[in-house]
């Protein structure tokens, strides 16, 4: 079952990160409730902030050129180097990013942690334009980002949940999709090896515990997921925003003080998790309108 242990377990000695494969059963909808639909909302523009996509700073004003010296300049030198995000306009990121289908996207290995300022405004947006969940202090992915994993995870999201729908391609796929892909294909590893770990009612194997170390990291404020550029994107990050918060709850408890509360838990943070990935599912599909108002109703 867990065919990437090796993987994460290379990944999360370089990052410090105990990053984990994990979660639960394909595009089931849990709960009774549907996600809120953004098919009426406006294209999510790459400057506006997405839930666990984006962060707003307020801009530094600078001094004046009488006031500047050597040691200022040595603390303005020191106070870019501890920002956050390499600064970029939104054009520029356009003109050099800019796929035929529209989407930014950054490589990982090229700062994907943007600064984007606002017009007329000292705000910036600070924002992930990879297809990643990324550390957004380092710029670094938070789990394992071969090819090997999106060859496993992208076909399960796809034509293993429901295989008589056709399907976007990879390259056709947001950031925030893509994202999703690899990160809910390891949260389901994590959720199975938890599950396993209460039937057994042993939680001390390193997979179990380096599952809760995955949920601790989503979990953090400085993870990162990609900023929305499609109005999906927006409902797609919502889901993931509840999903990572229950796991990252469920990570903070002791199973062996309260299994019952624990157990408790699990429930919560699986069918948050599946809920997320049945919308991964029909967002992937080339019909995703059709199916949407089949399985969530119309607005």
């Amino acid at each position: 079952m867990m065919k990437w242990n090796d993987t994460i377990k290379t990944f999360t000695v370089m990052f410090s990160l105990a990053a984990m494969l994990t979660a639960c059963g394909g595009g089931v909808k849990e709960t009774s409730s549907s996600p809120e639909s953004a098919s009426g909302t406006e294209a999510a523009s790459s400057e506006t902030n997405s839930s666990n996509a984006a962060v707003t700073e307020t801009a530094a004003t600078g001094s004046t050129a009488g006031e500047e010296t050597g040691s200022a300049a040595k603390e303005s030198s020191s106070a870019e180097e501890g920002k956050i995000g390499k600064d970029s306009t939104l054009e520029e990121l356009k003109q050099d990013y800019a796929d035929q289908l529209g989407y930014i996207r950054i490589p990982l290995n090229d700062h994907p942690v943007r600064r984007v300022s606002e017009n007329d405004s000292k705000n910036i947006n600070v924002a992930n334009y990879s297809d990643a969940v990324v550390d957004m202090n380092a710029g670094v992915p938070i789990h394992s980002d071969s090819q090997r994993l999106i060859d496993d995870a992208f076909p399960y999201f796809t034509t293993v949940q429901a295989p008589d729908e056709s399907y976007v391609t990879w390259e056709e796929a947001t950031n925030l999709e893509r994202a999703m892909v690899k990160t809910l294909f390891i949260a389901r590893e994590g959720l199975l090896i938890t599950d396993d770990a209460m039937k057994n009612k042993d939680y001390s194997s390193t997979s179990f515990q380096d599952s809760m170390d995955f949920f601790r990291v989503t979990a953090k404020f400085e993870s990162m997921a990609p900023v929305a550029q499609h109005p999906r994107d927006i409902t797609l990050s919502t889901l993931y925003d509840k999903a990572r918060t229950s796991w990252g709850k469920l990570a903070e408890m002791d199973p062996k003080q309260d299994e019952a509360a624990f157990a408790e838990m699990y429930k919560t943070a699986r069918a948050d998790a599946n809920n997320a990935m049945g919308l991964l599912n029909v967002l992937l599909s080339t019909n995703e309108e059709e199916r949407i108002e089949e399985i969530y109703g119309k607005e």
